[in-house]
């Protein structure tokens, strides 16, 4: 049934202007003609009963006068008419979600503008609480006269436009937050990058503000790698558990909407209940099909899990099993790498005699130490027999030994001698092992020999070479020591530690290899800050004379550069983008004077560390030695700057002047 007073003729409409101002305005008062009154038709209110657009008409005050049943769904209940205003609806609101004051209802403008309203959206609110999102077609209305008489509005539900219209933007920024995801992949470079990049992803795309990423360690127990918005507690209660084992093959996601009605373990199910959480999900994370972890969503109130959102969690656990495995594969290649130049370095610049071969004697390498050992080249070496050095009343012993390795064994180190290339003898203490391929087959030998000479022909300077051995071993393992007491401090974990301390022992490697290469004779200063500040080349600049500096020298400066960069790249102008670096150097050869300096710009504000490191060691008890005055560190918060001031012979080796 429409309920009504009536509905207008077309042709009341026509009477008025397009811009819906009417021809002429009648005197206030005046009689309507009742004949626009009357129905369109016969059929008129069953047409109109029968349109699923909600459809009300208003007099000239805005008092509702009629309304179809479209309109009485649409507000969730039956207004009075003659006394309910310019909408049915309980409320309305504007899109924005603030409350729409009585005087702007779109009813209400088109009555006081006596124009039509478009282009306007509102949300109405029924009695229930429910909101509908509408477009309403306020239209005045006028009679023959063109005085207005009041107004009939239709109302369109954009309900599902605006579901459409939120799946779209939800679709999008989910689209564009994982396209940032595996960009981030694609730049990370150690596994907290991507278990960051990780965490921002399901924050962004699942609308998850609590997240864990869990990986198995070497006893096969699930362990928190990353998290946010966790507990320490709650952490330490669930470390270890795990739906599926290590073991299971194709593990699939677990999804909980309400922890309340889960069956879980009593113990489990309060440890979750008191940390807020009311819904979780299990997501396993593979690599190369095998489970590695998961990763987890939790949610403050029960969540039901949609079929997109189970499918976007696949996808993020797909990416992220790849990148933690190439992450894990990338960290362990950086490591071997750092470690076989580290060896590399120490055999070839080794004192002693570090020399390989085949199974059949033929030479296969032959380093630093054994060239001044013997006299011999690598070229000289390098596929000649090893018994060319071995005089021939002790081949036999050694041909012994080889047969042993040949066999696996490791014969205990033993003494003998050897022929240098000038013909001269010297005694040696060799150790002999077997060198084995990737099956473990023994395919050649290793032979390490030092020169015992000066022990075979004096006893006492055998005594005072093992004293002279004995006090070197002191201060290394004092160097050490200090090296990794100094490293481990304030490191938050392991790697961290090992990272600091590889990275100062690599720093001292490269300027070994170099001092090696010089015959060490010294090594340019210009050469050390070049090495040491490569990695930010295009940041640094740096100008000075030419200087030789010693090899100890050498190795003090470079491992103080490498404690600046360091910190720079942490706290100083390498941290930020637009910070740069300048070295300087001079000398006064008359004076004898040398000076070292270290400015940073444009990096962030800088304050005095509130702790000191090994770094600080180094740069000031270590590089006092080649000052006459304490070396200065400052901390002015436009930038750290270091100077060193001292004698020029105190870093130049003895024979320079």
């Amino acid at each position: 049934m429409v309920v009504r007073t009536s509905w207008w003729r077309p042709e009341a409409e026509a009477a008025a202007q397009p811009s819906g101002h009417p021809l002429e305005e009648s005197g206030a008062g005046g009689d309507v003609d009742r004949s626009l009154l009357e129905p369109i038709s016969g059929w008129s209110d069953e047409l109109i009963q029968a349109l699923p657009t909600p459809i009300y008409t208003t007099d000239a005050e805005g008092r509702l006068t009629s309304y179809n049943e479209a309109a009485v769904a649409f507000w969730g209940c039956r207004p009075e008419l003659g006394s309910s205003e310019f909408c049915g609806s309980w409320r309305l609101y504007w899109p924005d979600g603030r409350p729409m004051p009585h005087d702007e209802w779109p009813v209400a403008l088109a009555l006081e503008s006596r124009r039509p309203i478009r282009g306007v959206e509102a949300i109405a609110e029924r009695p229930d609480g429910t909101r509908v999102p509408f477009v309403p077609y306020p239209t005045p209305l006028f009679d023959a006269s063109g005085r207005l008489i009041g107004a009939v509005n239709l109302l369109v539900d954009i309900s599902e436009r605006k579901r459409v219209e939120q799946s779209l933007a939800r679709h999008r920024d989910e689209q564009a937050a994982l396209y940032r995801f595996t960009d981030r992949l694609y730049r990370s470079t150690t596994l907290e990058d991507v278990y960051q990049a990780a965490l921002d992803a399901m924050r962004e795309s699942l609308g998850c503000e609590r997240a864990s990423i869990l990986l198995f360690d070497d006893a096969g127990v699930m362990r928190f790698v990353a998290w946010r918005g966790l507990s320490e507690g709650y952490r330490k209660a669930v470390e270890g558990h795990s739906p599926w084992g290590p073991d299971v093959r194709d593990p699939e996601p677990i999804h909980i909407a309400d922890v309340r009605a889960a069956d879980l373990p009593s113990d489990l199910r309060s440890v979750i209940n008191a940390e807020g959480i009311e819904a979780l999900a299990f997501i396993p994370l593979v690599a190369r099909g095998r489970l590695i972890g998961k990763f987890m969503t939790y949610r403050d109130a029960p969540h039901t899990f949609s079929d997109a959102e189970i499918g976007l969690s696949l996808t993020i656990a797909r990416q992220l099993g790849f990148s933690i495995e190439r992450a894990r594969a990338e960290e362990e290649r950086h490591r071997a790498e750092q470690t076989s130049r580290l060896l590399a370095s120490i055999i070839e610049n080794s004192n002693d005699s570090v020399v390989s071969k085949d199974l059949d004697g033929i030479v296969t390498s032959w380093n630093h130490g054994a060239e001044r050992m013997y006299g011999y080249t690598a070229e000289e070496m390098l596929g000649r027999p090893f018994t060319a050095l071995i005089p021939p009343q002790l081949r036999e012993l050694e041909a012994a030994a080889l047969q042993r390795v040949r066999r696996g064994e490791e014969p205990p180190p033993y003494e003998s001698m050897r022929r240098r290339k000038d013909g001269s003898l010297l005694d040696v203490s060799v150790t002999i092992s077997p060198v084995r391929d990737e099956t473990g087959r023994v395919v050649g030998v290793s032979k390490i020999a030092r020169d015992i000479t000066e022990s075979k022909q004096a006893q006492a300077r055998q005594e005072l070479l093992a004293r002279e051995i004995q006090h070197r071993t002191k201060n290394l393992f004092a160097v050490v020591h200090s090296i990794v007491a100094k490293s481990f401090a304030g490191k938050q974990t392991v790697q961290e530690a090992e990272q600091a301390v590889v990275s100062r022992l690599h720093s001292l490697a490269q300027t070994h290899a170099m001092l090696v290469d010089k015959e060490w004779q010294g090594a340019e200063l210009a050469e050390i800050v070049a090495t040491e500040m490569s990695p930010f080349a295009e940041r640094v600049s740096a100008a000075g004379p030419r200087v030789l500096l010693s090899a100890k020298a050498a190795q003090n400066f470079a491992l103080a550069l490498h404690e600046l960069a360091t910190n720079a790249a942490k706290y100083g102008a390498l941290s930020g983008r637009n910070g740069r670096i300048h070295i300087a150097w001079d000398v006064d050869r008359a004076a004898g004077a040398f000076t070292f300096q270290w400015l940073e710009q444009g990096g962030p504000p800088v304050t005095p560390p509130g702790r000191k490191g090994f770094g600080s060691v180094v740069l000031e008890q270590v590089m006092a030695e080649y000052g006459d005055e304490a070396p200065q560190m400052e901390f002015d918060p436009r930038g750290a700057s270091y100077r060193v001031k001292g004698r020029l012979g105190a870093v130049e080796p003895p024979h320079e002047t």
